[in-house]
């Protein structure tokens, strides 16, 4: 059972524009029909919903991470920079996208967080997570 992190965007993928440096990529490992429907209509609420892997796990952006592991905590907040900088290239105008994160197997429980995120805003926001967490990025 790994972790799985799951972005919700309302553009097919192939629509996304990604530089050849993002170190971002679609996870087929995790494409568990079910797990991506009830993410979807759970949590993410967009047209298509897509397993992904970044550099970190999301949910090492809190203040244990922080201190116990700062290289995951690290690799966190470049995880979050890169989906933000991907987001606010790639959503237009009035547009959301979300992302949900959870150990492979948990998607039917019950949501533990959330954030929201402004994507016209310049600063990468100070966001405190945990598993079973939900980001949505609002341009």
């Amino acid at each position: 059972m790994g972790y799985v992190t799951y972005l919700g965007i309302n553009f097919p993928v192939d629509d996304l524009t990604i530089a050849k440096d993002f170190n971002f990529h679609l996870n087929s490992e995790h494409t568990d029909r079910l797990a991506l429907t009830t993410v979807q209509n759970e949590f993410l609420h967009t047209k298509y919903v897509y397993a992904v892997q970044l550099p970190g796990e999301l949910d090492d952006l809190n203040p244990q991470a922080k201190i116990e592991s700062p290289i995951d905590y690290e690799l966190a907040r470049e995880s979050l920079a890169l989906l933000i900088l991907l987001l606010r290239n790639n959503l237009h105008a009035n547009d959301f996208a979300a992302v949900y994160f959870c150990w492979f197997g948990d998607e039917e429980e019950k949501l533990l967080g959330a954030a929201e995120i402004d994507l016209l805003s310049s600063q990468i926001p100070e966001i405190h997570t945990e598993e079973r967490f939900l980001i949505r990025f609002n341009k």
